[in-house]
């Protein structure tokens, strides 16, 4: 027969084995991992100016690489200065027509102008919740034209 203090004295042990195993480890760059896109464009139609889609959800954790892609004959921009405090901004790369890379942009920014007819992708890791976080084309008369929206990080 066992004695009942020495199974009181295992049982810890043995119930940190089991909870231990049933975690799983992450391993490499998570900043890297199982990246998702999101497409955030850029004109001019018949209402006035926008971004599609106005609002974003995004995940914390989660890697991204958005794809702000200007349709327009005239420059626009991406500006949120408090959402990039919620953010690790991993860089921006910017590409010639034929796919090959022109400049990538790492550090701490909160506006990207993106050219007539362009695209820039930039690549982040949300690392802190909020709502209602707002976005702005800054570029004078653009924001009162429509171009505004708001980012959700869950």
């Amino acid at each position: 027969m066992m004695n009942t203090k020495k199974i009181f004295s295992i049982m810890p042990i043995l119930m940190l084995g089991a909870i231990m195993t049933s975690f799983s480890y992450a391993e490499g760059d998570l900043s890297r991992a199982n990246v998702e896109t999101v497409v955030l464009e850029m004109g001019t139609n018949a209402s006035g100016m926008y971004f599609t889609p106005s609002q974003l959800n995004l995940k914390t954790g989660q890697a991204y690489k958005i794809v702000l892609k200007n349709l327009d004959k005239i420059k626009h921009e991406f500006e949120s200065e408090d959402f990039v405090k919620k953010i690790f901004n991993r860089k921006v790369e910017i590409k010639n027509p034929d796919g090959s890379l022109l400049a990538e942009i790492k550090g701490s920014f909160y506006e990207i102008e993106v050219g007539p007819m362009s695209e820039v992708e930039w690549f982040i890791v949300p690392i802190q919740p909020g709502e209602n976080i707002k976005m702005v084309c800054a570029i004078a008369g653009h924001e009162e034209a429509g171009m505004h929206g708001l980012i959700n990080i869950l």
